[in-house]
């Protein structure tokens, strides 16, 4: 069965491009922001429910929307959310593989969903314009390691470096590359995954088109580096590189 009606909650960039890509297809949006929307979502108990805000605004929305049935709720965070689902189980999630500022758009890689609503998401996206595709949890856990990799890489080096992202990459390659591995590793071994090598160099082709990207503030510590300092310390193993750079900022 197809995607008939979301509710999309956040329309900062990831939500304005999902609900367009979904519009695009015949899918009813219904944009939900911070002070709009609710009357649509407590008057539809049933309609999946796109939580598209930043990872620092997921726990007092998570506590806003408890007791909604977690088959509904789609997060679309590409931090270390982990932590925030206990309750959730049986939710769907998804990581943006597509970067958006603004007019600029550009897909990266197919963003994955896991989940009940994984199939007719990626399905309704994919025919509006923005590749994805549905995974399995088990997949799921190792894209969401390898995409921590690059959340911690395109973030704090950057802020702390007042550099944008290929002069980053330029200048300080081995630490970046050092980086990567601390944090997408950290998060496999967390979620009993292993990292595949092959993870640095897509990286590098992924994000050859953001060359440009800045970082002025490091974002979302508590989701990424920060996450993966706590992780580390949880299993015992030393991450230097994230521990030197956080303390820097």
């Amino acid at each position: 069965m197809g995607l008939e009606r979301a509710l999309v909650v956040g329309m900062g960039e990831v939500g304005r491009r999902l609900a367009s890509a979904l519009a695009a297809t015949g899918v009813e949006v219904v944009p939900v922001t911070r002070d709009a929307g609710w009357d649509a979502v407590r008057a539809d108990p049933r309609s999946p429910l796109l939580l598209c805000v930043r990872e620092e605004a997921l726990p007092p929305l998570l506590d806003r929307l408890r007791g909604t049935d977690p088959a509904r709720l789609v997060l679309v965070q590409n931090g270390w959310i982990r932590p925030l689902l206990a309750g959730l189980e049986g939710c769907t999630r998804g990581l943006v593989w597509f970067t958006s500022k603004g007019e600029f758009f550009r897909v990266l890689r197919p963003s994955p969903f896991a989940g009940p609503l994984a199939a007719p998401l990626a399905a309704a996206l994919e025919a509006g314009g923005i590749a994805a595709a549905a995974v399995p949890p088990a997949a799921f856990g190792a894209l969401d390691a390898e995409k921590m990799g690059f959340n911690c890489v395109v973030g704090l080096p950057l802020a702390v470096h007042g550099l944008a992202l290929g002069e980053y990459l330029d200048r300080h390659g081995a630490e970046a590359e050092a980086l990567f591995a601390e944090s997408a590793g950290t998060c496999a071994r967390a979620l009993g995954a292993a990292a595949d090598p092959e993870w640095w160099p897509t990286f590098l082709r992924a994000c050859e088109p953001l060359g440009w990207v800045r970082a002025s503030a490091a974002k979302a510590l508590e989701y990424r580096s920060g996450a993966v300092l706590r992780l580390a310390r949880e299993q015992g193993v030393a991450v230097p590189v994230t521990e030197r750079l956080l303390a820097a900022l």
